[in-house]
């Protein structure tokens, strides 16, 4: 059996990762084709499903403010996305498939 020495700062942070940054899952943080195409399919699911319609208008409104963002070419405004998916998913029950993309959509957006 081998033994590994390590010779580092064991108090501190570790250096993992390039350049000291640890990335754990997928990388799509700046796909903003896919999160737009998931905001998509969450409003469908909503009305599909019979959501409420405070529910079904906040998916509408955060794929519309993805969607003009991409096309001005600016980030989507933090607060409004917040708010539509606060409203999105207070409630859903944990194995909710609007709970599971809006989940998507946060990771996506860095949040």
């Amino acid at each position: 059996m081998g033994t590994y020495h390590f010779h580092g700062n064991v108090e501190g942070p570790g250096n993992y990762g390039d350049h000291g940054v640890i990335n754990i899952g997928p990388q799509h943080q700046d796909d903003p084709a896919r999160t737009l195409r998931l905001a998509a399919e969450l409003a469908r699911w909503l009305r599909d499903e019979g959501a409420a319609a405070d529910r079904v208008d906040a998916a509408r409104t955060l794929h519309g403010e993805l969607e003009r963002a991409g096309e001005e070419q600016r980030a989507p405004e933090p607060g409004l996305v917040r708010r539509c998916l606060e409203t999105v998913t207070v409630g859903l029950g944990a194995g909710s498939g609007a709970l599971a993309l809006a989940r998507e959509i946060a990771g996506l957006l860095g949040g």
